[in-house]
């Protein structure tokens, strides 16, 4: 410690801190007790709910670091292999006295099709350097690394396009930057007829949570604490049509499916007639429902919905 604050050596700890504690992004649960064998309290979820989409200014942004010196960076390379993407650049310090620096890559989806971070990382790399010494950090990252869930697949999947890659100090300060043109899966609409629509694999939602369908795997959405909900299922494709939707939920209350933007339900409302959380049981309505539209679910009561179906 008197070396750190005499100044020979420099400090190396990163810290990232948001300005005031309201701002701290992150999912929240229920925290209700579980009695023994019970189910589990809900988890409210959605999109843009953690730090990676935090759009204040914290007080330090990520990666963010003291040092008595200073460093330059150059020479940015980039070799893509087969599975690899291999990343180089040149560190120099050109400060007075030796001192440490984490070098930070990180990777932004271009044009993505689905919402994504504002910068993601994919590696970093610590180098102890004397006044005018340089080295050269190289990150080894898997292609797989570029991939997301896909809610609509329920898997993750690497999307074809442009990606930046950014290397620097801390993630608001980038030094060096390029683009990389990567292949992958393209989106599609989903495909409901065959596959149907699992609840947890929204896209958007309001006033919902998840929770364990079973006791041993799976997810289900309920109304958070037994209200209304609405759950919104991007580009699904009915085909030529379809006749039929069943849906799989415990517990008691009422099911809606709504055209895309609409508020006039497509079906009546489907009553689930009450049982314990974890005993599903199947309810069928006749609809009417062609090409590739958006599906919102309208949930009331303290149900838990598992599935939805589609046939023509």
């Amino acid at each position: 410690m008197p070396l750190l604050v005499a100044g020979p050596r420099g400090p190396g700890l990163p810290v990232a801190e948001c300005a005031r504690h309201g701002e701290r992004a992150g999912p929240r649960c229920g925290g209700r007790p579980v009695a023994s064998g019970g189910a589990q309290p809900p988890l409210t979820i959605g999109a843009r709910q953690t730090y990676l989409y935090f759009a204040g200014t914290p007080l330090f942004p990520f990666g963010h670091g003291l040092s008595y010196a200073s460093f330059r960076y150059a020479d940015l390379s980039v070799d893509t292999g087969a599975d690899t993407v291999r990343v180089r650049c040149t560190v120099t310090n050109t400060g007075d006295v030796t001192a440490d620096e984490v070098a930070q890559l990180y990777t932004r989806a271009v044009d993505p099709s689905a919402v994504r971070p504002r910068r993601e990382l994919l590696g970093h790399r610590r180098v102890m350097l004397a006044p005018g010494e340089r080295a050269e950090p190289t990150f080894e990252v898997p292609l797989s690394a570029f991939a997301f869930w896909d809610v609509a697949r329920g898997r993750r999947r690497r999307e074809p396009g442009p990606y930046d890659l950014l290397v620097g100090a801390s993630s608001e300060d980038i030094r060096l930057r390029t683009t990389l043109a990567l292949d992958g899966e393209p989106a599609a609409p989903r495909a409901v007829l065959s596959r149907g629509l699992e609840a947890a694999g929204f896209d958007e939602q309001s006033g919902a949570a998840l929770v364990d369908r079973t006791k041993v795997s799976g997810d289900a959405v309920p109304p958070a604490d037994g209200g209304t909900a609405e759950l919104v299922y991007r580009d699904c494709d009915f085909g030529a049509g379809a006749r039929e939707v069943t849906v799989r939920v415990s517990g008691r209350g009422e099911v809606e499916l709504l055209p895309g933007g609409g508020s006039a339900p497509v079906t009546p409302a489907l009553d689930a007639p009450g049982s314990g959380p974890y005993d599903y049981t199947t309810l069928r309505a006749g609809i009417a429902v062609a090409g590739v539209r958006d599906v919102r679910l309208r949930l009331r009561g303290p149900l838990r919905l598992a599935h939805v179906g589609f046939s023509g």
